[in-house]
């Protein structure tokens, strides 16, 4: 695909899009080291893991290990002895382009938001080449039909979804699983948060250094089928009471803050109530890292938008 190598639809000016598809290279932090780009992911992982430690070793917080389904369908449950038994619900889904990241590096937003009284839910999902990405949104079909259920059983009136960069692109089914989610789950949702996803698999599907090999099983028949960005969204009234935040960092690359910038549009002309934010000064990683700090801008707006 000649035009991909020489631009993109996100970002025309873009010479590269391997490099504007791969978000550690557009950090600002790191720049002293060697390679940035790796030392960034090293600080993710590595920070990351301390704060899902941190959690049960050093902040009292319980956790119950469940599953949703085989492999690696789990959820970890957070909560603490001042949760109520019918606490609002707060979803997170980790990034990692379907193929990496787990648990233990998605527990950065826990803390403060146990602090405030929810319970959190973090779930994990098999990775690609272990199943084809197609299979792999199917799976997470099965999550939302698990969870809503687990809602449903312990009345649970309230719950917010919040899924990060591969993690928003699973998230984006919530909106057109009509036989999952009916019009009285629906309005149990209060809001929506995509951060810093990818919404288009048209032109990243076919390099080798996001899609190695193939991993994700994708083509040219079925990449449209698995892009948010050109889905129909035809079920748009049954969530007129959930407002949906979509969010990029400034320190991304302009192809992932085009993306979510015309994902808000796409959502909005569909009727949608669709914002969107370009957060200042954070880039792909540290708008997860900084969830776990009480007084950061990104848990302020976390903690805000109950509140709207």
């Amino acid at each position: 695909m000649i035009y991909c190598l020489l631009s993109g639809m996100y970002n025309p000016r873009c010479k590269d899009l391997d490099r504007d598809y791969f978000p550690s290279y557009h950090t600002t932090r790191f720049q002293d080291q060697p390679e940035p780009n790796l030392a960034i992911l090293e600080h993710f992982v590595r920070v990351t893991k301390q704060h899902e430690r941190d959690l049960t070793e050093k902040q009292g917080i319980t956790v119950d290990h469940m599953r949703y389904g085989g492999g690696r369908q789990l959820v970890d449950m957070f909560y603490s002895d001042r949760t109520s038994n019918h606490a609002p619900l707060f979803v997170f889904v980790h990034g990692g382009y379907w193929q990496e990241m787990d648990i233990s590096t998605s527990c950065s937003i826990v803390g403060p938001l146990v602090r405030r009284g929810y319970r959190v839910v973090v779930m994990d999902y098999n990775l690609c080449p272990e199943v084809t990405l197609e299979r792999l949104m199917s799976q997470f079909t099965d999550f939302l039909n698990w969870i809503f259920d687990y809602a449903e059983m312990t009345n649970v009136q309230e719950m917010t979804f919040a899924g990060h960069s591969a993690g928003a692109h699973l998230l984006a089914q919530i909106l057109i699983r009509p036989n999952v989610i009916s019009p009285q789950r629906s309005k149990m949702v209060w809001s929506l948060v995509f951060l810093c996803g990818v919404y288009d698999l048209r032109e990243l599907w076919n390099l080798e250094s996001v899609n190695p090999k193939n991993i994700l099983g994708l083509n040219e028949r079925n990449v449209e089928s698995v892009s948010p960005m050109l889905w129909e969204y035809t079920d748009v009234s049954v969530w007129n009471s959930t407002k949906i935040y979509v969010v990029a960092a400034e320190h991304d690359s302009i192809t992932f803050i085009e993306q979510s910038r015309h994902f808000s549009k796409v959502l909005r002309k569909k009727g949608y109530k669709a914002s969107f934010t370009l957060f200042k000064n954070y880039d792909h990683f540290d708008i997860i890292e900084e969830t776990a700090i009480d007084e950061s801008d990104v848990c302020r707006f976390l903690r805000n938008i109950q509140i709207e």
